[in-house]
């Protein structure tokens, strides 16, 4: 019985010395420094997105319905037999339009609402499309070039690389600067940030087109990408002289 006692003490003191041990370790043994970095790069946009609505207003609900339809079919098939693009349906709505009176409310007639956005990489063909859906008689909304997914995905990392470089670029130097022969890193995060090309709105888009006769000229422009670093770094103690 005495000696299953001494061999639970000793397993325990052998546990508490091991959460002892670990939670030393944990604190700092040295001096601690906060340091950040930052890659950014200005890259091309490869990608448009095209928002456009079709939009009826009238007395007979149904004949409404179907000339919305007829626009969103006449646009869907121009649009398929082009290559890499695609086309979403975002909204639709029917709505009633109001007419006051004396005492209350009389429905005046009908608004029915189809709005769409259209996708691709080819930026070549973009006065072809906007001619497109202009013709067929929907509404141009807006306009915008951003990067596409992947080409972001790569370029992210391809900054992350170059920001976690320059984190520890700074950390030697400041080692260097403390008489340090060495530095660890104790905990390291990284965050990026995307800034995408302005809007072009419909209106200012249609103008341009209505004033030349011809599809306007249009450019796609850059996106600013930034990648941050930021974290501390443990250099070992060293006291300097103070004269």
């Amino acid at each position: 019985m005495h000696r299953l006692k001494i061999v639970l003490t000793l397993s325990l003191f052998v546990i508490l010395s091991m959460f002892s041990s670990q939670s030393f370790a944990a604190e700092p043994q040295g001096t601690v420094v906060s340091l950040s970095a930052e890659a950014t790069l200005e890259v091309p946009n490869d990608e448009v997105v095209i928002r456009f609505r079709v939009e009826e207003r009238g007395k007979k609900l149904d004949a409404l319905r179907q000339r919305v339809n007829q626009v969103s079919a006449n646009i869907k098939t121009s649009l398929a037999k082009e290559k890499g693009v695609k086309l979403k349906t975002s909204s639709r709505s029917v709505n009633p339009i109001w007419k006051p009176n004396q005492y209350n409310r009389v429905r005046d007639g009908w608004s029915v609402v189809q709005s769409g956005i259209v996708t691709s990489q080819d930026l070549d063909a973009v006065p072809r499309w906007l001619d497109v859906i202009e013709k067929a008689g929907a509404k141009l909304q807006s306009l915008s070039f951003r990067i596409s997914d992947g080409l972001r995905r790569t370029t992210q990392e391809r900054l992350r690389l170059q920001a976690i470089k320059q984190f520890r670029s700074k950390a030697m130097t400041i080692a260097k600067a403390l008489d340090a022969k060495a530095f660890h890193i104790r905990h390291l995060n990284t965050g990026s940030s995307y800034s995408p090309q302005p809007m072009y709105r419909g209106e200012m888009m249609m103008a341009k087109s209505m004033a030349a006769d011809a599809a306007p000229a249009l450019s796609s422009g850059d996106s600013r990408i930034s990648v941050s670093v930021n974290g501390d770094i443990e250099v070992e103690e060293h006291t300097f002289r103070v004269n």
